[in-house]
């Protein structure tokens, strides 16, 4: 997994140009990202054995996907994320506590300054509130504290920009750098896109009578959640809420778009990664062909991105 992040920014190396600052705010996000996905993935029931196989997924998107920029807008989309990852992690919690509220309050906390952070990242708080109708509909102080949590959180995040220089404005030396993110409106980007994830989607959904209850609650509401931002995030993108989005640039929405994708298919296309154990030879033949689908959607998204 290190080796495929270093192999992305070899690249970026390789073409020039690439300030060496920019390089490691893009590793170091990457990295941390790809880490704190393997723990959702290892620790909060997603899978049934631990494996590097998320994190290298998700490692994978974001060299395929995820363009350089400069750094201010590197560590505001990589911090965003994280906090989204803080907060999928607090909501995988909830199982069968008499309680949740303290839970819910962390989770949209994280939202919160996630969204004041980036407007785009508004759908998590669309994934917690579809996550409490699926799971404790009826609980109103949990609904309150979920309320509270985010409001919260987004007045941290506003005062947060307060205080800093030029708040809330990506520097305007990236703007050549994100000239690559145009490429992201190609239909056979999309096209490429939407198939890994519908056929990763079809694998988890193969695993599912044999899983157990824990399991298939944690591994829902993880997929409900980034569904969510991933479909608010790409909403928002293709119209151009000038509204919403009044302090982001054209390439800077593009940037963090390409990093919400990178995230949300990691997990997605997990199910793509061939298994450790293998039971028969009809299941190696799936494995192998659902693997070789997904190197393939990674070459021709890497591929399209630098075809101007």
């Amino acid at each position: 997994m290190p080796f495929t992040i270093l192999l992305g920014l070899s690249w970026y190396i390789w073409e020039g140009a690439t300030p060496l600052s920019s390089l490691a705010v893009h590793g170091i996000g990457s990295l941390a990202l790809a880490l704190y996905s393997h723990h959702l993935y290892v620790q909060r029931n997603f899978v049934e054995r631990g494996d590097a196989a998320l994190a290298w997924s998700v490692a994978a998107w974001s060299v395929a996907l995820v363009p350089m920029a400069s750094p201010s807008e590197g560590a505001q989309t990589w911090f965003s994320l994280l906090l989204l990852c803080g907060s999928l992690d607090q909501t995988l919690r909830i199982h069968r506590q008499p309680s949740t509220s303290s839970i819910q309050f962390r989770a949209s906390l994280f939202a919160g300054i996630a969204v004041g952070i980036q407007p785009l990242n508004v759908g998590i708080v669309l994934g917690l509130i579809a996550v409490q109708l699926r799971s404790r509909p009826s609980i109103l102080r949990e609904w309150a504290l979920l309320i509270l949590g985010f409001a919260h959180g987004f007045l941290i995040s506003e005062i947060g920009w307060h205080f800093m220089p030029n708040s809330g404005l990506p520097d305007v030396s990236s703007s050549n750098q994100m000239a690559t993110a145009t490429a992201f409106h190609g239909h056979w980007t999309h096209g490429a896109m939407i198939t890994a994830g519908a056929v990763g989607l079809l694998m988890l959904r193969r695993e599912n009578p044999r899983l157990i209850l824990k399991m298939k609650n944690a591994r829902f509401h993880a997929i409900l959640m980034l569904l969510c931002l991933l479909g608010t995030a790409s909403a928002m993108h293709s119209l151009d809420l000038k509204e919403f989005l009044p302090t982001r640039t054209a390439g800077y929405t593009g940037y963090h778009w390409s990093a919400i994708a990178a995230w949300g298919l990691g997990f997605v296309c997990l199910g793509l990664i061939p298994k450790r154990e293998r039971r028969t030879d009809k299941t190696n033949a799936l494995d192998t062909g659902a693997w070789l689908l997904f190197v393939g959607t990674l070459l021709v998204v890497f591929g399209l991105r630098f075809i101007h």
